[in-house]
């Protein structure tokens, strides 16, 4: 299957229910990490009667991805899991758009091959999308060092207008799906390709769309030897100017009321 943009003939409507959607290029060593939490999560949502499922999108993996993809599907394809192999390479916005147009659920979580989610936790950021009827939740992702020496916390504030001079919220995060396709999904920026998420946060908030912090812990974030955030830091200059370009070519971004500003909700307690 060939990758496409997302257009007119996406599919409308869909279950309510959570697609856990995981894009995979060249991580087998970690894939049966991060199913393993999303087919927990899965397991703790269908708990509580909200279907759910998990969607892997393996963009042309070249190491041993599809045979274990196949067997892992084989064996919990009743639990959920499904697998889709590309044929060519993608990128990760172009995986993630397929997961937009496959994904049978309204909701769906993007989480990356090598980290896994807090998979209790998933059924209040649920309860928390429901509840506010916004456009994404998020909440703090834990980022381990190699070997959990060291722990930090990341996507632990609420929306600021400082979205436009830089990324601190991590796309692993539940969406409302209809709500990314009408805003065209993930862009891929081939000048700085590994910020994708940056733009997609500054284009929702741009829209008009209502971003919601829920103070949970949402994933693990595992640094590796060769995680592409060691690169972050010279891909996200790269991609600065353009950003400034498309969403602050006025530079008063941060002046103008955002609908999504400094939004916070428990589900247990309401707005904070």
């Amino acid at each position: 299957m060939r990758a496409e943009p997302l257009g007119q003939d996406v599919e409308r409507l869909a279950g309510e229910g959570v697609t856990i959607a995981i894009p995979n290029w060249n991580h087998e060593l970690f894939l049966p990490r991060s199913i393993g939490s999303a087919l927990r999560a899965v397991e703790s949502l269908r708990r509580h009667a909200i279907a759910a499922e998990v969607l892997v999108i393996d963009d042309a993996s070249r190491d041993g991805s599809p045979t274990l993809l196949r067997q892992l599907e084989a064996l919990y394809y009743n639990d959920g899991l499904r697998v889709l192999a590309l044929r060519d390479n993608v990128g990760v916005a172009g995986a993630r758009n397929v997961a937009l147009r496959l994904a049978t659920r309204r909701y769906i979580v993007f989480l990356d091959a090598d980290n896994e989610l807090v998979e209790t936790n998933l059924y209040h950021f649920y309860r928390s999308i429901r509840q506010t009827e916004t456009t994404a939740v998020y909440g703090n992702v834990l980022s381990l060092s190699e070997g959990g020496a060291e722990v930090s916390v990341l996507s632990n504030e609420s929306f600021q207008a400082r979205i436009f001079r830089g990324n601190y919220i991590d796309t692993c995060a539940l969406y409302d799906r209809q709500h990314l396709i009408d805003c065209g999904g993930f862009e891929a920026n081939p000048e700085s390709p590994m910020v994708e998420d940056w733009e997609l946060w500054q284009h929702l908030a741009a829209s008009g769309r209502r971003i919601v912090e829920v103070p949970l812990a949402f994933a693990m974030y595992h640094t590796l030897p060769h995680s592409r955030v060691k690169e972050f830091t010279a891909d996200m200059d790269r991609g600065r100017e353009k950003s400034t370009r498309i969403f602050n070519q006025s530079g008063v971004r941060e002046k103008v009321r955002l609908n999504a500003k400094h939004l916070r909700y428990h589900p247990d307690i309401g707005w904070l």
